[in-house]
């Protein structure tokens, strides 16, 4: 059902009387309203299925069906159920007013119409509507900020700190003495160590950052002509401390002049995770490959390892955005599984969706699609 947002109320009327519903419209095209009347009451179901009203009028007496009764048949749609309602009827009595406010309507015109009053009489009530829909969707929107708020604080107070705390205790043993700085090991030991707990913070730190933006919808989709291949080698030398450590061999394998339209950032940020992600998994003299695959509109990125592998019960828990989950490395490196749900939201932001093939004890293959770049874009 199409639910269009416009600044004229839209007016639907049910009446068996074509000269009242020509009155109808004559009146509130007048006030700037958008009006559709019918006084079939079948062809009144379909008008709501293609346009949900601001407010319905209904004519209590009709041949085939009771305003009253047509009123509750509304009302047993959960959509329609906010739709305010008003009777026009010529009956001025307290049963019929009475039955008219049971069955869900919230007013009544009488017959004749007196303009004024009827004009007053929709106003106040499609104003009331609005400012409680208004006010629904604040209380959503502070709701979903108080829940990424959350969010938030439970990373910052348990990953982000965790590095930290480690890169200060070794800090500390420096200072102390405890770890000696003149030793054969400490650059390729604890120099090293300090680089990749740094590295892991700021990862995690720009990851935050981006997701919170993501999620409060503050980040701006820029697509342009990005290099693939040349990406892949931004991305290896970026994570070339933690592969080299491990002796992982990368290879880039996407096609020179291989060019998707994009955003820079969103797929930086991607490739960088999945990359990083893929040389924690992987194991000592281990092979990580990115590939890629061009067809007719899309280009499918691969990043290939021959690691652990992820059981296909895991797979679900990563690409569910609504599940923290984590696993240490093959040098017990940690991870917050963050950066795969970024991946996610940037994937989908840029028109693909992140997938992933993995066998145990074999390795894994994180695959998306990109739009490929055209003059015309």
């Amino acid at each position: 059902m199409e639910n269009q947002v416009t600044e004229k109320p839209y007016i639907l009327a049910v009446d068996d009387e074509q000269l009242n519903l020509e009155l109808l419209r004559f009146i509130l095209e007048r006030y700037n309203f958008e009006f559709e009347g019918t006084s079939d009451d079948d062809y009144f179901f379909e008008l709501l299925e293609t346009r949900k009203p601001d407010l319905i009028l209904l004519d209590v007496i009709m041949p085939r069906i009771e305003g009253f009764e047509l009123c509750e048949k509304v009302k047993e749609f959960e959509t329609y159920r906010d739709i305010p309602i008003i009777f026009l009827t010529g009956k001025v009595n307290v049963k019929d007013k009475i039955k008219g406010f049971e069955v869900g309507g919230v007013d009544y015109v009488t017959k004749p119409f007196n303009e004024q009053e009827l004009v007053a009489r929709i106003q106040t009530h499609v104003e009331l509507v609005r400012a409680k829909n208004q006010i629904e969707k604040q209380a959503k929107n502070l709701q979903q900020s108080n829940d990424l708020k959350d969010r938030m604080f439970s990373i910052i107070g348990h990953d982000l700190r965790s590095p930290l705390s480690a890169a200060k205790l070794k800090m500390d043993f420096i200072m102390r003495g405890i770890i000696d700085p003149k030793a054969d090991n400490f650059l390729d030991e604890t120099v090293y160590d300090l680089l990749k707990t740094m590295d892991e913070a700021l990862n995690l730190l720009q990851n935050l950052l981006g997701w919170a933006k993501s999620e409060s919808d503050q980040i701006q989709m820029i697509p342009e002509k990005l290099d693939l291949n040349d990406l892949g080698e931004q991305t290896f030398r970026l994570l070339k401390l933690g592969s080299d450590h491990k002796h992982i061999e990368m290879q880039n394998n996407i096609p020179a002049e291989t060019f998707a339209f994009a955003d820079n950032n969103m797929i930086k940020t991607v490739l960088r995770n999945i990359v990083s992600n893929a040389i924690k998994f992987t194991p000592v003299d281990g092979l990580i490959k990115l590939n890629g695959k061009t067809s007719k509109d899309n280009i499918v990125i691969e990043i290939v390892d021959n690691g652990n592998g992820i059981p296909k019960e895991d797979i679900k828990k990563i690409l569910n955005p609504n599940e923290h989950f984590s696993k240490l490395g093959t040098e017990k490196e940690p991870g917050t599984g963050l950066g795969l749900i970024l991946c996610q939201n940037f994937v989908q932001k840029n028109g693909g969706a992140l997938k992933i093939k993995s066998e145990v004890g074999k390795g894994s293959t994180f695959y998306f699609d990109l739009p490929i770049y055209s003059e015309q874009d």
